[in-house]
């Protein structure tokens, strides 16, 4: 008999992959959305990464999962049936991937633990270099919060960059939708402008930390010339840390500024300096970056954390996915299908975050031997 969502105990998570709108004809539809999607969590969670895994592993999910799920009664085997990768696969791709970005976004910004006093964002792009979108390139841009002590990493939104475009012209279609009042959003060198420094102040009421380089010539001699007074002095933050066979020294000095250095709402303005050595002391590199924020007070300390945690996003995002689930090999380019399965591998990260773990591999690698261990992330 079909199993009601009551009866599978659907959990908010699955209440909301619930509400997307399902791309099918009603006609001859066999499996519920709700199964279709739910099993593709799970599975993605269990390192799925592409249509014929996430097959493989919905028929071996056992009967009391596929029952949460609202996997539907095949009369004919007397059991709940899973969604084969045929189906998996074209439901996936058929989806408003726009939807399902905003959907995830909005319920892991509801579930992470994230103070709203003090937060930051992110701004990185990804090159899916296996997937290919219908008009070219596929490159995803997306906005994810710092892990901090008071903040989890997740992903609050993602978008396709339009092929003929960058990342940089597209910051507002990336956040217009997004409550981000009192954040910190951090970016690197690309999306250091006049436009997206006013927006971010003046329409979204958050606060900038950006990068500057040889892209903005006028502002990178003004900030050179600041920045060369400033190392003279006394720096005022030194940290030190040793891991992977070396030593990096990150020194950082900072000092107020006003709008004249070329940056609307410019306040203050920062040289960070790593030097990093190997574990005799010998140098090994050297690199020097200049960043300027709208927030008054930061202190040399603040800056440098939060520079080094924008950085992160690498590990936090981008490497998980390519690691664990090979996104960089895969060769998925039909519809929407790359930008769902990318925004299932947000979600299966912030679900990690959310709950705590930091083993990534090890915590899959563990969901793929026994998937009832998903039960716990879903619920």
């Amino acid at each position: 008999m079909p199993v009601s969502h009551a009866q599978a105990g659907v959990s908010s998570l699955l209440e909301m992959l619930a509400g997307i709108a399902d791309p099918r004809d009603p006609r001859g539809v066999r499996h519920p959305l709700l199964a279709v999607l739910g099993v593709a969590v799970v599975a993605t969670l269990a390192g799925a990464a592409n249509y014929r895994e996430l097959g493989s592993t919905a028929a071996d999910l056992p009967q009391r999962l596929l029952r949460l799920l609202g996997a539907r009664w095949a009369r004919s085997r007397l059991r709940l049936a899973a969604p084969s990768g045929a189906t998996l696969r074209r439901v996936l791709i058929g989806l408003d991937a726009d939807e399902l970005d905003r959907a995830v976004g909005a319920w892991l910004r509801e579930h992470a633990a994230c103070d709203r006093q003090g937060w930051a964002i992110a701004l990185d792009g990804k090159d899916l270099r296996g997937a290919w979108a219908d008009d070219g390139r596929l490159v995803l841009f997306s906005a994810m919060t710092h892990r901090t002590g008071r903040c989890d990493a997740v992903v609050l939104g993602q978008i396709a960059v339009p092929e003929g475009t960058t990342e940089t012209t597209q910051v507002r279609t990336l956040l217009d939708q997004a409550d981000i009042a009192g954040a910190l959003v951090t970016a690197d060198a690309a999306h250091t402008c006049i436009e997206t420094a006013r927006y971010l102040v003046e329409d979204k009421q958050a606060d900038y930390l950006l990068t500057i380089k040889g892209n903005r010539s006028s502002l990178h001699a003004a900030a050179i010339a600041v920045g060369r007074e400033l190392v003279g002095a006394e720096p005022g933050h030194v940290l030190e840390e040793r891991g992977h066979g070396r030593i990096n020294r990150w020194t950082t000095w900072a000092t107020d500024i006003d709008q004249s250095i070329g940056l609307p709402h410019g306040a203050r303005l920062a040289v960070i300096r790593r030097d990093v050595a190997d574990l005799a002391g010998q140098p090994i590199s050297k690199e020097i970056a200049l960043v300027a924020t709208s927030r008054p007070g930061l202190t040399a300390a603040q800056i440098s954390g939060h520079t080094r945690r924008h950085w992160g996003i690498e590990n936090l995002q981008h490497r998980p996915r390519d690691t664990v689930w090979r996104e960089d090999d895969q060769q998925a380019h039909h519809g929407n299908g790359p930008r769902v399965m990318a925004t299932l591998r947000n979600l299966s990260l912030g679900l990690f975050a959310i709950n705590g773990i930091t083993k990534i591999t090890e915590t899959v690698q563990a969901i793929g031997r026994r998937p009832m261990r998903a039960v716990p992330l879903i619920t």
